[in-house]
C-alpha cells in the first residue's frame, strides 16, 4: 500500500463484523476486488509487478530461478524450512465499509477500510484465506445462473457478516461468512460516514504501491543477505 493508506488496512477481529463491500469506484479499471500476488521479505511484503500487468516479472523471480538452478538447498521447502521464501502468495484487496462497535456513551461509526488478505484457496492443505472466501462467496449463482449477490451493484447487494474464530493453540484463524437477507444500498452506508472517511476513497489501483526494480533489489538484499 502507499504510505497514506497503510493505516486503513483492516484485519477482522475475533467475533462477528458487519461490512459492506464497496463497488469499483468511478475511474477505476479494476473490479471491486483486486487479486494479485505478494512477495514477503523481512519487515513486510510488497505486490508482485504482475498484479497490474500480466507477464511482468520481479527481481525475486530471477533470484528464485538462479537458486533453483544453482543452489536449490537455499530455497524454502519441507526439507529446508529455514530457506529463502522467494515465491509470491495470492492476495486479495478490496474496500470495505465497516460498522465499528461503539464504546459506552459513544455513537457507532462507519469507516472505510482496506482489506488486504490472503487469497489462498486451501488446495494444498490448511485454512483458506478470508480474501479467497469473500471472492468465492460473491461468485455463487442461483438456479438461473445469476449471481446471488454482486458487490458491483450499489443498490441491491446485501451486507456481509464475517465471523472470525481463533482457536487456542491454532496458528491461523478460521472464518465463516454469510450474506444479509436484504439489499444494503451503498448510499445508506455513505450517509453514516464522516466526510474524511468518504474523501479517502480512491480506486484500488491508486492506493497500491508496486516497487520499481531498483527498490525491489534493495528488498531482495534484505531477504538474501550477502
Amino acid at each position: 500500500m502507499k504510505p497514506e493508506y497503510r493505516d486503513r488496512i483492516y484485519r477482522f477481529p475475533v467475533g462477528t463484523t458487519k461490512v459492506r463491500v464497496l463497488p469499483a469506484l468511478a475511474g477505476s479499471n479494476m473490479n471491486w476486488m483486486l487479486t494479485g500476488h505478494a512477495l514477503g521479505h523481512p519487515g513486510g511484503r510488497h505486490l508482485h509487478p504482475r498484479t497490474l500487468a500480466a507477464g511482468r516479472s520481479s527481481v525475486f523471480d530471477a533470484a528464485y530461478r538462479w537458486c533453483r538452478e544453482n543452489s536449490p538447498e537455499l530455497l524454502r521447502s519441507k526439507s529446508s524450512p529455514e530457506g529463502y521464501r522467494l515465491l509470491a502468495d495470492p492476495l486479495a484487496i478490496c474496500w470495505l465499509l465497516v460498522d465499528l462497535p461503539a464504546e459506552p456513551g459513544e455513537t457507532p461509526k462507519t469507516v472505510a477500510r482496506l482489506l488486504v488478505a490472503s487469497a489462498y484457496a486451501g488446495d494444498r492443505g490448511g485454512v483458506a484465506g478470508v480474501g479467497h472466501l469473500i471472492s468465492r462467496l460473491f461468485q455463487e449463482k442461483d438456479e438461473n445462473g445469476a449471481l446471488i449477490a454482486d458487490p458491483s451493484k450499489p443498490e441491491t447487494c446485501p451486507h456481509l457478516l464475517v465471523e472470525r474464530v481463533q482457536a487456542t493453540g491454532v496458528r491461523y484463524p478460521s472464518y465463516s461468512l454469510r450474506l444479509g437477507r436484504e439489499p444494503s444500498p451503498i448510499d445508506d452506508w455513505f450517509a453514516r460516514m464522516e466526510p474524511e472517511e468518504l474523501e479517502i476513497l480512491r480506486p484500488l489501483e491508486e492506493v497500491i504501491h508496486i516497487p520499481a526494480p531498483e527498490e525491489e533489489w534493495k528488498l531482495l538484499q534484505n531477504s538474501i543477505p550477502a
